[in-house]
């Protein structure tokens, strides 16, 4: 079974089989913590590193005590799956609680415990998604893609503004890229509740570009009104990217849902 398999599939599944109504408020935390241990290393396309890491793991990460920073929780975590495994039987379930093990004892040993927090935070807000670069057309996404040595098994790019996911298949040293309704559903799923509160009006779309320029921690995304329509501007703070999206775009991934049922 592949990697992004058993991250994305396999071990999750095993993880809510001890979802369950019984679950105390303690262990279910601890549960979710290696779940989302799993979405993280896949949402950023970390499946092959995380891979490589397993052939040669660091210490293992110990069960801590007291205190309840991330780090405890993920060494709690760990002690946690530890015990699953004593109490599985087949090889299977023993094999799937070691890779939730070592996806802990990874998030911890590669330092990135901060950024496994911020994601754990995040998780469920609804956010323009995380983007590693940006671009002015395909050819330089494309381009960027083919250069890298081994990139991340998948992300997303802006394309002149426009959101792309890349897939990286390193046992067949394939990779490409191909658009996706990233925003328009991101619109979508904002404005379920009716039209949404504003943080600014404007005129022109140039007044609205220079005001957003000029915000010095801008949120990662609000809506504004220009000429009374209502706009996304979006901040992508790792990138420095900033953009405003008119909300009618929300019409091409109605188009696109329309002909598939067709």
């Amino acid at each position: 079974m592949k990697i992004g398999e058993i991250l994305s599939f396999e071990a999750p599944r095993f993880i809510g089989r001890y979802l369950t109504e019984q679950t105390s408020p303690e262990e279910r935390e601890l549960l979710l913590e290696a779940r989302d241990a799993l979405l993280f290393i896949s949402e950023f396309g970390q499946d092959y590193r995380f891979e490589d890491y397993r052939r040669s793991p660091d210490s293992p990460l110990l069960p801590s005590e007291g205190g309840t920073s991330i780090k405890t929780l993920l060494g709690e975590a760990a002690g946690l799956m530890v015990r699953i495994r004593g109490e599985c039987h087949s090889p299977e379930e023993k094999e799937l609680t070691s890779v939730l093990i070592d996806a802990l004892n990874f998030i911890a040993s590669t330092g990135q415990h901060t950024a496994f927090e911020a994601f754990r935070r995040d998780v469920l807000a609804a956010k323009p998604p995380h983007v590693v670069a940006s671009f002015r057309t395909r050819e330089e996404a494309e381009a960027w893609l083919d250069n890298q040595p081994e990139p991340p098994a998948q992300g997303q790019v802006l394309v002149a503004g426009e959101y792309y996911q890349f897939y990286y298949f390193r046992e067949l040293n394939r990779r490409g890229l191909r658009p996706q309704f990233t925003l328009e559903m991101l619109i979508r799923q904002l404005m379920e509740e009716g039209p949404p509160a504003t943080v600014a009006s404007f005129v022109s779309h140039e007044e609205a570009e220079d005001w957003l320029a000029k915000q010095i921690a801008p949120p990662t995304h609000a809506f504004i009104l220009i000429a009374g329509e209502y706009h996304l501007a979006v901040f992508h703070e790792n990138i420095h990217h900033r953009a405003i999206h008119p909300i009618s775009i929300v019409e091409r991934l109605e188009k696109w849902e329309r002909e598939q049922r067709t």
